[in-house]
């Protein structure tokens, strides 16, 4: 009886591998040759393919569109796309060889970011301009030459958040963050803003993550009389201070980390309707078409190129080919040209806010590249 198990267990790794091949092969074929050929990486199995696959569709919407508006100098743009299975080995031997082909003109990766800060290590090696996504600072701080990374930096959605606050008239600000290396991270960084904004800490709150209870926090939070108070936590943490938070029905506004914001979040408070008026920085990239401005547009014809509705991972795919077209068209497909005017990118429109890369920050996106949203019920809205 054993036997059938292992069968399985073979037949599923050997389909998974033939899936792997086949969506290498579709990538390549989608767009084989032309003078300017882009590379990809990105997790298309494994843990992380949940973001990976629709980072990828982003990317492959805005190459095709590309092509379908006459491409680069008339010829299509080159594509090859390559699964890294959600690991740094992966990601790195596909880095390696794409970078070791002489055709390749840049590559984008959109990896996890313990995988891209294994690629950043070895870009100036290859000498091949990288555009990646990535949640980490140290990314793009400090700089890689070849390095260029899209989506702010984590500093941005607190400064996001406290200038929304500054514009509310929101000055008493508390805060309730884990007592490990992030929530130091961040109570540090919300200080320090608050402090430039005009902006005052009346009350700061640690747990522990495997903490279950947060009246006493969330009791003494109240007792400090905040304007608003925010929860610098993720995952299970941030789902019970969120449950406690309305139980005890506290009356201040809660603001809470994009990280929170997940199917499960929803399904353990019970639902969305639970969550009306919880606050959150986040990529404009997430409200789609409804924003204001040039991000709204491009989310629009992003939606238009994938025949269906976009997510926030496919904003972050389409904004590598803003940028790469926008370099390409005037530095062409030679490598050290197009890294020079990478780092040349002031205010370029994307989704998620317009680039801008000196040499010392290629982190590429700021603040502006972000919206403080609220939740009406249903589904979040630009908070007004």
């Amino acid at each position: 009886m054993s036997v059938a198990p292992d069968r399985t267990r073979r037949g599923i790794v050997q389909a998974a591998a033939l899936a792997a091949v086949s969506t290498t092969w579709s990538a390549r074929a989608f767009a084989q040759q032309g003078p300017l050929k882009i590379g990809m990486i990105a997790p298309l199995t494994g843990v992380a393919a949940a973001f990976g696959s629709e980072y990828a569709e982003g990317a492959k919407a805005y190459v095709k569109a590309w092509n379908q508006r006459g491409g680069f100098k008339g010829q299509p743009v080159g594509f090859e796309l390559i699964d890294d299975e959600s690991t740094s080995v992966g990601s790195l031997s596909a880095f390696k060889r794409l970078a070791s082909a002489s055709d390749t003109s840049l590559i984008w990766l959109a990896s996890a970011s313990s995988a891209i800060l294994a690629v950043k290590a070895v870009t100036d090696e290859y000498k091949v301009p990288v555009i990646c996504g990535g949640v980490v600072d140290q990314i793009g701080i400090p700089p890689a030459p070849y390095l260029f990374k899209v989506a702010p930096g984590t500093a941005d959605f607190q400064k996001a958040l406290i200038v929304w606050m500054a514009k509310k008239n929101f000055k008493r600000i508390g805060v309730m963050y884990p007592n490990d290396g992030y929530g130091q991270a961040e109570i540090l960084t919300i200080k320090k803003l608050a402090g430039d904004h005009g902006a005052e800490i009346v009350a700061a709150e640690t747990f522990q993550n495997q903490d279950t209870n947060f009246a006493t926090q969330l009791t003494k939070l109240r007792a400090s009389k905040p304007d608003v108070v925010y929860i610098a936590a993720a995952a299970a943490p941030a789902i019970l201070i969120y449950k406690q938070y309305r139980q005890l029905r506290l009356q201040f506004p809660l603001a809470m980390t994009q990280a929170t914001i997940s199917r499960a979040f929803f399904d353990s408070i019970g639902g969305a309707a639970n969550a009306k008026g919880l606050y959150m920085a986040t990529n404009v990239g997430s409200l789609g078409a409804s924003v204001p401005g040039p991000s709204g547009k491009l989310y629009a014809e992003m939606e238009k190129a994938l025949e269906k509705k976009g997510t926030l991972f496919t904003t972050f795919g389409w904004d590598h080919g803003i940028l790469t077209e926008w370099a390409a068209t005037s530095a062409g497909t030679d490598r050290k040209a197009l890294r020079d005017k990478l780092e040349q990118a002031k205010d370029v429109p994307a989704i998620n806010g317009p680039f801008t890369y000196t040499p010392q920050n290629h982190i590429g996106q700021d603040y502006r590249g972000l919206t403080v949203a609220e939740h009406d019920g249903e589904r979040f809205v630009i908070a007004q």
